[in-house]
């Protein structure tokens, strides 16, 4: 054999090959969407699947075989029919349910026409004397949790340090799997631990019954709404921040890089490095440190939780808010001693426990 003739041999069994990937890509079963409706009207007191269900993004073969499927017998008034209930149905029918994906609400409400009012007393004897509970009474709906529940507890809890409100939004891809509910089904949730705020990105493992189903990975935009310190009005360079200085308003942050200030005491007392219109968030860089206790001036000393006590000392240190420095108490050499304190606005520190 030549080597045209074996390039030609090469290129026929590639084609070949080609072929029968893509065949039997186009014969694998796509998964079918099972969507509950909120909501539905039964005439009659069989519901079936096709009464709960729109099979319209299922397989054509799949939803001839269950749309005639009982899912509930001998109902009357108004019905829930939930998603538990339906996916054991499913389960008894045989289905794969490797292949399926249940979602849109979580339960159906069934609603029946009213029944004519009877024509008569005597009891109907085909007609049980009780209305009999549907074939697996729905789970009630707080024992269950969908994949957004699960994304959005665990974003929130990763978050919990920054303080304030967090709010989920999740991207496009992946928002099929959503709706999906565990139990049945269970959840392991990866990743996510890089960035704060903005995109975080999870990976997450479906299975069932012990066998993994698919991994998936799904997109989550975290921003964070908090209260932070703004300017009540316009503050001007070299002036001091005082009570009135500052208010609170509600700030909605993408990124984690400032979040701004918490607190007033923490800049009462501090001098204004550049100017802030009123209305504006305060950043730490718009503020330049003072000492707000100044060593040899005399501070007010307030006691701990323990003990409640406002007296005056001298401060034998500078410090700013948060520093520890010592204080001297008592006015004549018999009854004067030195204590250790927090500062904890302008010429006030907190003592530490103990100290008295």
């Amino acid at each position: 054999m030549n080597g045209s003739t074996r390039w030609l041999a090469t290129l026929g069994l590639l084609s070949a090959t080609l072929a029968a990937t893509v065949a039997g890509d186009l014969l694998q079963p796509r998964v079918s969407r099972l969507r509950i409706k909120p909501e539905t009207l039964v005439r009659g007191e069989v519901v079936r699947l096709a009464d709960v269900l729109d099979f319209s993004q299922a397989d054509p073969k799949l939803a001839q075989a269950l749309a005639d499927k009982p899912v509930a017998t001998d109902t009357t008034g108004v019905t829930t029919i939930g998603y538990q209930q339906i996916d054991a149905q499913l389960a008894r029918l045989g289905v794969n349910m490797a292949r399926v994906l249940v979602c849109g609400a979580s339960q159906c409400r069934v609603r029946h026409p009213a029944a004519p009012a009877p024509t008569s007393n005597a009891k109907d004897p085909r007609r049980p004397s009780a209305t009999p509970a549907p074939l697996l009474r729905p789970r009630a709906q707080m024992d269950r949790q969908t994949l957004a529940d699960v994304l959005r507890t665990r974003v929130e809890r990763e978050l919990a340090h920054l303080g304030g409100t967090v709010e989920v939004e999740f991207e496009r891809a992946g928002a099929e799997f959503l709706a999906l509910t565990t139990p049945p089904l269970e959840f392991t949730v990866r990743g996510g631990r890089g960035a704060t705020l903005g995109l975080r990105e999870y990976r997450v493992t479906i299975r069932r019954d012990g066998r993994t189903q698919r991994t998936i990975r799904i997109g989550v935009r975290a921003r964070l709404i908090k209260r932070v310190l703004v300017a009540a009005r316009p503050l001007n360079m070299g002036t001091y921040i005082t009570g009135d200085s500052l208010e609170y308003a509600q700030r909605e942050f993408t990124s984690a890089d400032d979040l701004g200030l918490d607190h007033v005491e923490e800049v009462v007392g501090q001098q204004v490095r550049h100017f802030v219109p009123a209305g504006v968030m305060v950043h730490k860089s718009d503020l330049k440190d003072v000492d707000l206790v100044k060593r040899s001036q005399p501070v007010t000393v307030i006691g701990g939780e323990a003990v409640r006590v406002r007296i005056t000392g001298d401060a034998l240190d500078s410090g700013g808010f948060g520093d520890t420095i010592r204080v001297r108490l008592g006015e004549t050499r018999r009854n004067r001693r030195v204590v250790r304190g927090v500062v904890t606005g302008v010429g006030t520190v907190r003592l530490e426990e103990g100290s008295l």
